[in-house]
């Protein structure tokens, strides 16, 4: 099979992919982000596919890892990035709060 054929053949596959990815991300926008990933990896590793086996359990299975992928990612970015509320304080300094204390009570004491 040649290269063009394979990508006709790719072609042909998209309607199946973008079902299997909606099954897979249950989010249009993810689903559609995912088959690209997954054509982009296949398209790079087309010599990797072994002519006379079946395209789309290769293409299945593409998907499946690059959905693994993001998800692990998604995990990783979720331990390191706060919170949206952790940033409610950010610039408030316990220093300036207990300066601006302590000189209201001298002021007071005055």
């Amino acid at each position: 099979m040649s290269i063009l054929e394979l990508q006709s053949a790719l072609a042909a596959l998209l309607p199946r992919l973008r079902r299997f990815a909606r099954s897979l991300t249950h989010h249009r926008e993810d689903a559609d982000d995912l088959v690209q990933v997954a054509v982009e990896r296949a398209l790079r590793a087309l010599d990797q596919y072994e002519p006379g086996t079946r395209l789309d359990s290769w293409m299945f299975r593409i998907m499946k890892n690059a959905w693994i992928d993001e998800q692990r990612a998604r995990g990783r970015r979720a331990e390191v990035l706060a919170p949206e509320e952790a940033g409610e304080h950010v610039g408030v300094s316990e220093t300036g709060r207990h300066i601006a204390r302590l000189s209201v009570q001298a002021a007071m004491a005055r």
